[in-house]
């Protein structure tokens, strides 16, 4: 995998005087480190890119010892690390992590109460759906609940534009669920749209992609780059459904300039924890809510809340307000098995893994 031919060193990377400054404090605490970019990762083994070449590494020892109480920090696809060489150079060490300007964090599936960090350090993310059977306005809310609350922009992708029949009335949809996010409908196997992208993907820029199995992402990102990079699946017709093409994250390259970060589809988008990102998810809600009679109205059946009059009045979808309140209630429960879980940890003298850290943010965001 090469750099962008306009662009070179770490600036292709997304380096900036943000990152620079806070590589200074890492020198300080760890002298000699060379700044990389985690660009892949499978399990405890990774790639990363410095300012010259790609190389393979691992964590070190006291790096793995330091996070296997909380995982959250161990390096991922986007991170900035402080390495050292060896090998005579052939190989890397990472010794340190850089505090994270954006992070996505999602609840792992099943029953366990734990967080799993799916990428870091992107300005962007485009939450990919397909305009197929597999469109769904509950999906993309949780979707975008989970971009907010980690720090970036959300833009909504609709790929398979060519297959839609109605694409208007999914438009419009979309247009319910997505507040001021922006939304741009394409077709990546014809390339039609697939231009109106281009405002988020610049040098220097790092864009996230997620969404489930066959919605079209590694087609998409083909596209982009102008070549295959991604193994890319045919979906099942009857449900368009799709294998997991992509079975490991990794950051791409793109020719003139930008970071892809790509992701395994996931069928399952639990959250962790999300106080803002669920604000600004449904700030259509939270402004009308402004006017409930009660401030700690709870928009199911008190009097005088504003919420359940807007339905009544037509001003808000009932499905919209359900899965609100559905997602409040989902985030409250993981809160309390939370709490339950430290406080049964901490009489047993055991250490929970910790909350995700709210990532650093940058002004104005």
């Amino acid at each position: 995998m090469s750099q962008p031919e306009n662009t070179s060193g770490l600036e292709a990377l997304g380096w900036d005087h943000e990152w620079q400054s806070a590589f200074v404090a890492i020198e300080e605490e760890m002298p000699g480190l060379i700044p990389a970019r985690i660009s892949m990762e499978t399990k405890l083994n990774y790639l990363v890119w410095t300012n010259d070449e790609e190389l393979p590494a691992k964590i070190t020892g006291k790096l793995l010892h330091d996070t296997k109480r909380d995982p959250l920090n161990r390096p991922k696809v986007g991170d900035w690390v402080g390495i050292s060489l060896a090998d005579g150079g052939a190989k890397a060490q990472v010794r340190i992590l850089a505090p994270r300007r954006s992070q996505l964090t999602r609840k792992v599936p099943g029953r366990r109460n734990e967080a799993q960090v799916i990428a870091t350090n992107f300005d962007t993310v485009f939450i990919v759906q397909g305009l197929d059977d597999n469109f769904s306005l509950r999906r993309l809310e949780r979707c975008l609940v989970m971009v907010h609350e980690g720090g970036a922009q959300p833009v909504v992708v609709l790929n398979k534009s060519d297959v839609c029949n109605n694409l208007a009335e999914r438009l419009h949809q979309a247009k319910t669920a997505t507040g001021d996010a922006p939304i741009v409908s394409l077709s990546a196997t014809k390339g039609e749209g697939v231009d109106h992208l281009q405002p988020w993907i610049r040098p220097g820029q790092t864009v996230a992609f997620i969404g489930s199995s066959g919605v079209g992402k590694s087609t998409l990102i083909n596209r982009l780059h102008g070549e295959d990079v991604q193994e890319t699946n045919e979906v099942r017709e009857r449900d368009s459904k799709g294998r997991h093409t992509t079975v490991r994250r990794e950051m791409i390259f793109l020719p003139h300039g930008g970071v892809v970060i790509d992701t395994p589809g996931m069928r399952e988008f639990h959250l962790w924890f999300a106080d803002e990102g669920l604000d600004a998810a449904f700030s259509d809600i939270e402004t009308i809510a402004r006017n409930c009679r009660f401030n700690d109205c709870s928009h199911a059946n008190e009097p005088g809340c504003a919420v359940l009059s807007a339905i009544v009045q037509g001003n808000l979808s009932a499905d919209r307000h359900q899965n609100f309140v559905r997602l409040q209630s989902d985030l409250s429960k993981l809160n309390n098995n939370y709490e339950k879980r430290m406080w049964r940890d901490r009489a047993t003298g055991s250490h929970p893994k910790t909350r995700a850290p709210r990532p650093f943010k940058r002004g104005g965001r």
